[in-house]
């Protein structure tokens, strides 16, 4: 019997990643959080908030991150430097982990925002700036499940992966065998579980 060495229902090879900040890539591989915020603006056919793929490469990023020193909760401010330490030289980016995209929650009470610091990483200060910034458009919360990897790749930055989006297609696919995940299937359940509770509850 041949038993397969990639993670149950992800795929053997991605080539799609996301791309989001480094500090956050970490916390969902340590799991110190299972959430990505975002703001709304991919429709798809039926005019509901979707994402290109729910298999993905976590793509690390590092812009701006010198002036949002602010954005973390203080006992997480040393990753800011720590994760720069860790950064290839050059024009390269290593990838840790890959991530299944498990559910998506539109978020209607921003307040709830403000009080579950228990469950991620950022500080009021930025957990305000995605509330108030283009208020325009719908906020989601993208809850992610982590796997690292059994070893990092390390890759050259292409031309398409330069600018301030989210998604990518990697010129090679990234391979996910043998990678484990972060937490296991019942801590991951009722990690989510309690985030949605937090996110739905209305306000006392």
């Amino acid at each position: 019997m041949t038993t397969s060495t990639e993670p149950a229902g992800i795929p053997a090879a991605l080539d799609t990643a996301l791309k989001e900040w480094s500090v956050a890539v970490r916390a969902l591989r340590e799991g110190r959080q299972v959430i990505l915020l975002r703001k709304g603006g991919i429709l798809d056919a039926g005019g509901e908030f979707d994402v290109q793929a729910r298999d993905v490469a976590l793509f690390p990023t590092f812009l701006h991150e010198e002036e949002q020193a602010g954005t973390l909760q203080p006992c997480y401010a040393a990753w800011l430097d720590e994760e720069q330490r860790r950064r290839p030289a050059g024009e390269h980016v290593r990838i840790d982990a890959v991530a299944r995209i498990t559910d998506i929650l539109r978020v209607t009470n921003h307040d709830a925002l403000l009080r579950f610091g228990s469950q991620h990483i950022y500080s009021e200060k930025f957990i305000r700036f995605r509330i108030e910034n283009e208020p325009h458009k719908p906020l989601y919360c993208l809850f992610l499940r982590a796997y690292d990897l059994p070893a990092p790749v390390t890759i050259p930055m292409e031309m398409d992966y330069y600018g301030c989006r989210s998604w990518i297609t990697l010129a090679r696919p990234i391979s996910t065998e043998g990678a484990a995940p972060a937490m296991g299937d019942a801590a991951y359940a009722e990690r989510v579980r309690v985030t949605k509770e937090l996110l739905t509850r209305p306000a006392a």
